[in-house]
């Protein structure tokens, strides 16, 4: 069981990535997250501060709940919101907008690099090109902190920028990553900011009192997610409301509750459709 300051991710693993063994320690070729310069942030911690940001002062899902009634001193992190954060971080650096840095210490040279050899502290910080950031292996989503099934063709044909990647740690500049940060907080979009946004344009279907009239069905245990979205939109319909949208957008809804709660009722299966006799 993990210590009270050890943070745990149940459903889509821990922020490094996998599990570690505490005996096993790390090789020497690999940097490790006490290599990152103070003015960088390594990817996962870039992705824990975007998901506390975003999901910031909801109410805990239901599976983190359940787990910290029994360990109250245990700290949780939700798997589902750290995977939506990794996403739109990752978007962000395939676009250009977030550059993505790799960070190594001197001995990772090739036989072909001309790097002099200096104090590991002297060494630059390495800028990854979009086009290799966009050929990168995502986990879950997310960029890792340390970059997996790497090839030449990855690093676009560079030996030195391969040799850095293979042992080097992925990182964002703090203050480039807050810059952007503050850029995403003010549209407004974030599931935290919903009681607080201010409607300048249209104003969103998915509206509070549809959010909790589709949880009453839930918890009134007339409808779930084994249910189709056909008979949710029937069942609002039919309760006399006159604000229900599409049945896509009341899907989108459902999923996007499921995602704030963890509520499993209303996790949707995706249902794959039949192929039709030839």
């Amino acid at each position: 069981m993990p210590n009270h300051d050890q943070q745990v991710d149940l459903i889509a693993g821990n922020t490094g990535g996998e599990l570690a063994d505490p005996n096993q320690s790390e090789p020497l070729s690999r940097q490790t997250m006490n290599d990152v310069p103070a003015d960088f942030l390594p990817l996962s911690h870039a992705v824990n501060r975007l998901a506390d940001g975003m999901w910031g002062g909801l109410p805990r899902p239901e599976p983190i709940a359940a787990i910290k009634r029994v360990h109250k001193k245990l700290s949780l992190g939700y798997g589902p919101w750290r995977e939506k954060a990794g996403r739109r971080l990752r978007a962000a650096a395939r676009r250009g907008k977030l550059a993505i840095y790799v960070l190594a210490k001197p001995q990772v040279q090739s036989a072909t690099d001309n790097l002099p050899d200096c104090p590991p502290e002297q060494i630059e910080p390495f800028a990854v090109p979009v086009t290799v950031v966009k050929r990168l292996i995502a986990s879950r989503g997310s960029l890792p902190d340390h970059p997996i099934r790497l090839s030449i063709k990855t690093a676009g044909g560079n030996e030195k920028l391969l040799a850095l990647l293979t042992v080097g740690n992925l990182a964002v500049q703090a203050s480039d990553f807050d810059l952007w940060y503050q850029s995403e907080r003010a549209k407004g979009r974030w599931p935290s900011q919903r009681s607080k946004l201010k409607i300048n344009g249209r104003p969103t279907k998915q509206s509070e009192p549809l959010r909790n009239a589709v949880l009453a069905l839930v918890n009134d245990l007339k409808w779930n997610s084994k249910d189709r979205i056909t008979t949710l939109h029937r069942l609002l319909v039919a309760s006399g409301r006159s604000d229900v949208p599409s049945r896509d957008t009341v899907a989108r809804l459902v999923d996007q509750l499921h995602r704030e709660t963890g509520d499993m009722r209303l996790l949707r299966v995706t249902r794959v459709r039949a192929s039709r006799p030839r």
